[in-house]
């Protein structure tokens, strides 16, 4: 069962390269539209951008719940009620990977370049651009450029919670499927009685 388990978890990894992909493709859209109406633009895409991550990883572990609620109760296998939040810490693994690889940058540690933490954060860079309103660039060979020294520092605040809507949204749909919670019943029926 914890090989099964494992396996599970670390296929948690496939949903982050799935969302990145939709979010690459909505990202088109996003760099059509960014100097129209910026920080709207960061704003709608940003929540586009975080529920398009919320429902893979919702739905992902939702369709988990199934298999492990039978392995326990068909086969005697050992409770797995958190599997849904082992499953989206691992795929929020990479998204910590480019904010620590950012956050070295920002204190001159390294030279780590802002595309590093796009690639594995395109679904929260339209937000991460929201704080790059106060912060400098320079001017190198005719290319306005970054210095990432200058991005706020609460933004980094923001950025550590936003990878936590992979272990909440997949923890939920699990839940929901685990212990067999009828949503649409809750949300349609909820005023009736004995339906």
């Amino acid at each position: 069962m914890k090989n099964e388990q494992n396996k599970i978890v670390l296929k948690g990894l496939l949903r982050f390269l799935l969302a990145t992909f939709f979010c690459l493709v909505l990202m088109i859209f996003w760099v059509v539209f960014h100097d129209k109406a910026r920080i709207s633009n960061d704003i709608i895409f940003g929540l586009c951008f975080i529920l398009i991550l919320g429902l893979i990883f919702g739905d992902y572990g939702l369709k988990v719940s199934e298999k492990m609620k039978n392995q326990v109760k068909f086969h005697g296998e050992e409770d797995c009620k958190r599997l849904g939040i082992k499953i989206g810490l691992v795929g929020a693994i990479p998204s910590y990977i480019g904010l620590i690889a950012l956050f070295l940058a920002k204190i001159q540690v390294v030279k780590a370049p802002l595309w590093l933490y796009a690639v594995f954060n395109v679904y929260f860079y339209p937000v991460f651009d929201l704080f790059l309103t106060n912060a400098e660039y320079q001017m190198i060979n005719d290319h306005s450029v970054l210095v990432l020294s200058s991005i706020p520092m609460y933004s980094f605040i923001v950025l550590i919670i936003l990878p936590l809507v992979m272990p909440i949204a997949c923890q939920i749909g699990y839940s929901i499927g685990y212990n067999n919670i009828d949503v649409k019943a809750k949300l349609f029926y909820k005023n009736k009685k004995n339906i």
